[in-house]
């Protein structure tokens, strides 16, 4: 049986799919205000709980919706809110067109939803080889992997721009839950780069074909951070297009990662969303 990080609370089940390379106890900031009314957990990526290294043939984000949906099946949930972040936004879109009858609503979190110029160009790199020179799949393999210890990998991580907006405590809960004792000694991250690297190399590009497709099957909430370089503004319109009766809200001044950076803010608008549903 897959694993399951159960964050409790009570009420409504709501699914957390993470973002590349963020274990689900990265959000906990985020989903504790809301446990008084929900019940809140997450079905992690193979790469938090697969002993095997990624397989050596690509296959794309649909993998990690069917691991989803088995997951769900396995410990018996239905009618789940389905909350999903950057991958985990895709993977979740594409979960609930496969089983809708599954889900109650989903929750989009800046999703990787690319502009379709962007995914014919990773698509060609696909085809010839070349995927593994993309910038997000080679610089995760070339991501620090061993630190002497927990507070040493915080001191690393505190002065990068990926972590500018982060407060301490959710840097410090970042670092505590990322890493895990090293057989080297010191400690070393739990998600590895090969696996982060596998998830940057692969994608769906038929990404915008699905979510036109969850039309009037169930409401749909879509955040997205004002500077995010991942669900952009020209795609936001894109999205406007292909699922207009959905509701699309900016995050002002914040990225891609505003679910840790403004991790309040977004739950606040994930529960007033919620509380209008009928």
């Amino acid at each position: 049986m897959q694993p399951i990080y159960d964050f409790g609370g009570r009420g409504a089940d709501l699914h957390l799919a993470v973002a590349n390379g963020f274990p689900p106890l990265t959000y906990a900031p985020l989903l504790t205000p809301l446990l008084n009314d929900y019940h809140a957990f997450s079905l992690p990526p193979r790469a938090l709980w697969s002993d095997e290294k990624p397989p050596a043939a690509l296959h794309l984000w649909d993998a990690v919706a069917d691991d989803l949906l088995a997951g769900l099946e396995q410990h018996g949930y239905q009618q789940v809110i389905a909350v999903g972040h950057s991958f985990g936004g895709i993977a979740s879109i594409l979960a609930a067109l496969r089983q809708p009858e599954r889900f109650r609503a989903l929750i989009l979190l800046d999703p990787t939803l690319l502009l379709p110029e962007w995914w014919t160009v990773l698509d060609g790199m696909l085809a010839d080889g070349t995927i593994g020179d993309f910038p997000l799949a080679a610089g995760a393999l070339r991501r620090r992997r061993r630190f002497d210890s927990v507070q040493a990998a915080y001191d690393y991580f505190r002065p990068k721009p990926l972590f500018a907006q982060w407060s301490d405590s959710a840097l410090r809960l970042y670092t505590e839950c990322g890493l895990r004792p090293a057989a080297e000694g010191g400690v070393e991250l739990v998600w590895s780069p090969e696996w982060e690297a596998y998830y940057f190399m692969t994608g769906y590009s038929r990404c915008w074909e699905a979510l036109a497709g969850l039309r009037g099957r169930l409401p749909v909430l879509a955040l997205r951070g004002q500077t995010s370089d991942t669900f952009v503004a020209p795609g936001a319109e894109l999205f406007r297009q292909a699922l207009p009766e959905a509701t699309l809200i900016e995050i002002p001044d914040h990225g891609h990662l505003f679910p840790h950076t403004t991790p309040d803010s977004t739950a606040q608008h994930m529960r007033d969303w919620l509380a209008a549903l009928p």
